[in-house]
């Protein structure tokens, strides 16, 4: 992924509409984000509370990584929407039982950064380094048996997609 695909995905993104609100953040600066956000490009339509929530899972499973990285962990779950075998909810995909660690360790729960707040609008935007995917693991933390029947389609940082 090169910098003119990122700088094209942050365009595309400025296509979501909403209003900016600010959201109260760890600092003493606020960070702005939208009330509604519309994806032409994924064809879906969240709140800023479900945006929160990609961004939130995006840091707790990507924070080290890089945007690229954090964006690609995005549009799996965005990704995962339009797949019959999940639900169809942000929320419920997210939420799915056993399908993200940090909802079973709570780590979800900590505040998104700047990055994640970037990495989830330009997945939203529909902005994919993933090509598709809908699977992802870290091979030094993760170990399941379901990992070996997941094709490596892309590895981005520390994560596999499949």
């Amino acid at each position: 992924m090169n910098l003119k695909k990122i700088i094209a995905g942050f365009i595309i993104s400025l296509s979501i509409i909403g209003t900016m609100t600010p959201l109260p953040s760890e600092g003493s600066e606020s960070i702005y984000i939208k009330t509604h956000y519309i994806s032409t490009a994924r064809g879906l339509s969240i709140t800023r509370e479900e945006f929160v929530l990609l961004a939130k899972l995006i840091n707790a499973e990507a924070r080290g990584e890089t945007l690229v990285g954090q964006v690609a962990v995005g549009a799996v779950v965005l990704n995962r929407l339009r797949d019959p075998r999940f639900p169809k909810t942000l929320v419920k995909v997210i939420y799915d039982q056993g399908q993200f660690s940090p909802v079973s360790d709570g780590s979800i729960d900590l505040p998104p950064g700047e990055k994640s707040l970037l990495a989830a609008e330009l997945a939203l935007s529909g902005l994919d380094p993933t090509n598709g995917c809908l699977f992802f693991y870290n091979p030094a933390k993760a170990k399941s048996d379901w990992i070996d029947r997941i094709p490596t389609v892309v590895v981005i940082g520390s994560h596999v997609f499949g």
